[in-house]
């Protein structure tokens, strides 16, 4: 190591040097290096933010990362923070807002200077700071994955333009600018490869489970006791359009045990006040808002049944959750979203045309405590297979298989 730092600084900058690199290959040095992306990384409300937050926890032995952000909370930084200033836009800054996902303004002096220092760069958030990202990984020699989180769906339906045509332009301009644009493509669900694969994405496509930590992962089949009313009803996500926790409240609004439920809706997000109105109109008793990781583990282990609505869904975190945790799920069958691949029971399913629809498939697992059982027996068992653990042993063998791979992608030389 020391003969290595020498002729490094002999050649001249270590970060840079090919030596230093090639160390990695190897296995001389014992960490690899990988920068991060993802702009909102202090404001953990939405799934893409605590996927990459469990998979750098699970990886902190092996992989040194560095966090590609925007800070936005008086919340301490990431030991080895990039930080980069939030990006204003005009007529859009108050929607950012009221979402909580701030989007960082790329600087090319301190990607360049960051670049310089790293094996691997993982996108996980898919704006412009991950576009100038890229482009500094390009100049640097340095391999790309980037991570497929955001669906365009998303990013209209927050916007409140439900016009289809631009669906497929999203598409192209994402697979262009980010995934084209790597050497690898991460997804969490065969849906969301299928989905990446039929907008043209070229790259070499691996699916790796967002997975479900221990902390929700019991190990074994869990004996939940069925008790009968009050009823618990739960569902986990950010409060925005495509959530629809609006046929929720609907759906529980035309239940014959409507007076013995209670509905906790967890997450932050624009719908919010929108979403307690809805509630209050309807009759429905309901607590709305975020909580924290202790009280959500309180919450699925009191839960009489689990339902999420999602229209737009590339796996389905929360609801996964949910089913290690013993809980009877519904779950929306749109295809637009991944819910539909979970390994629950085949009467777990929906549409959500009509809130009739589950309000019939809540009233039956309501009424009947064996029924809440199988699927409750059924769900704990089938989750063993998405152990967190399992995906981060494949991300973690996929960043030394992309960091020793001959590069698609030739370095750029500038000038």
């Amino acid at each position: 190591r020391i003969l290595r730092l020498s002729l490094c600084a002999v050649i001249g900058d270590y970060s840079s040097c090919v030596l230093h690199r090639a160390a990695t290959y190897w296995g001389v040095m014992s960490k690899l290096r990988v920068g991060m992306v993802v702009d909102p990384w202090d404001l953990p409300f939405n799934g893409t933010v605590v996927s990459a937050r469990r998979f750098v926890d699970a990886l902190s032995d092996d992989v040194s990362f560095s966090i590609f952000m925007t800070p936005s909370l008086d919340a301490p930084l990431p030991t080895q923070a990039v930080l980069f200033n939030k990006l204003s836009i005009p007529g859009v800054n108050h929607i950012i807002d009221r979402m909580q996902a701030p989007v960082a303004k790329p600087n090319r002096r301190t990607l360049d200077e960051a670049m310089a220092s790293l094996d691997v760069l993982h996108v996980q958030y898919p704006f412009f700071l991950a576009y100038g990202a890229i482009h500094a990984a390009r100049r640097a020699g340095v391999p790309v994955i980037s991570s497929f989180h955001v669906q365009p769906e998303n990013i209209l339906k927050n916007l409140k333009l439900n016009f289809s045509p631009l669906v497929p332009v999203l598409y192209k301009l994402f697979v262009k600018a980010f995934y084209n644009a790597a050497d690898h493509v991460v997804v969490p669900s065969q849906f969301a490869a299928d989905l990446l694969a039929s907008h043209g994405t070229e790259r070499p496509i691996t699916v790796i489970s967002n997975g479900i930590t221990p902390r929700f992962l019991k190990g074994h089949t869990i004996d939940k006791p069925m008790e009968g009313p009050p009823f618990l009803l739960l569902s986990v996500g950010r409060l925005a359009a495509e959530k629809q926790h609006d046929l929720i409240i609907d759906a529980v609004a035309k239940s014959k045990h409507r007076g013995h439920c209670h509905l906790r809706l967890v997450g932050s997000g624009p719908e919010k006040k929108r979403l307690e109105d809805l509630a209050e109109t309807k009759g429905v008793r309901a607590d709305i808002g975020p909580c924290s990781d202790d009280e959500l583990l309180a919450l699925y282990e009191r839960c009489d049944l689990f339902i999420q609505a999602s229209t737009v869904e590339l796996e389905g975190m929360s609801a996964l959750e949910a089913m290690a945790m013993a809980c009877p799920v519904l779950l929306n069958h749109s295809k637009t979203s991944a819910l539909h691949e979970l390994p629950a029971l085949p009467d777990a399913f929906f549409s959500d045309k009509d809130s009739s629809e589950l309000t019939h498939r809540m009233d039956q697992l309501l009424d009947s405590a064996s029924e809440r059982s199988r699927h409750s027996t059924h769900n704990s068992a089938a989750a063993l297979e998405r152990a967190h653990e399992r995906s981060a042993a494949q991300l973690l063998d996929l960043y030394h298989r992309v960091a020793k791979a001959p590069m698609p992608h030739p370095p750029v030389q500038e000038g």
